[in-house]
């Protein structure tokens, strides 16, 4: 007697080999979402990787930052400046920057710095570029929608998501 695997049993468990095949698919449905997850987690969609780095520039202002950072992990935004013939570079970030972030660190120290929104002004010689670092914790998450100007250029504006 030859018995087909795919056909419904009463003995000596009952079975129902139609509702198995559907929960099967369901499962290995599953397992491809979850693959693609870890995939896209080490690609850097929940934090620092290819997907997550970013560099924008306009003017003489580029900044390297993560489009996706968590509210637990301190941020990290590199601001590059062109070489100037000016001795002082400017970084004016706005509000939203100062609403959304607590800031630790920022290297090199600002000569001058204002409340009004986030005004610092750092000294730099005259015809060398200039790098600013600025460690900040997010204060809560959602999407943050951020500028940034140099000196007295039009402002780059960008954003990032923070994960919970």
């Amino acid at each position: 007697m030859v018995m087909d695997e795919l056909a419904s049993r009463k003995y000596p468990v009952r079975e129902h080999m139609r509702f198995q095949c559907r929960l099967w698919t369901i499962e290995r449905i599953g397992w491809l979402v979850l693959a693609l997850i870890t995939v896209l987690a080490l690609l850097g969609l929940f934090g620092t990787g290819i997907l997550s780095n970013r560099s924008i520039s306009a003017g003489s202002l580029t900044i390297d930052y993560d489009r996706f950072e968590r509210v637990t992990r301190q941020a990290e935004f590199s601001f590059h400046f062109a070489p100037s013939s000016n001795g002082e570079r400017r970084l004016r970030l706005n509000r939203a920057f100062q609403t959304n972030y607590q800031i630790a660190s920022i290297q090199p120290p600002p000569a001058r710095s204002s409340a009004d929104g986030l005004d610092l002004t750092f000294a730099a010689p005259a015809g060398s570029a200039a790098d600013v670092v600025i460690w900040a914790h997010p204060h809560s998450y959602g999407t943050m929608r951020l500028e940034a100007r140099a000196d007295d250029e039009p402002p780059l504006k960008f954003s990032v998501f923070v994960y919970p």
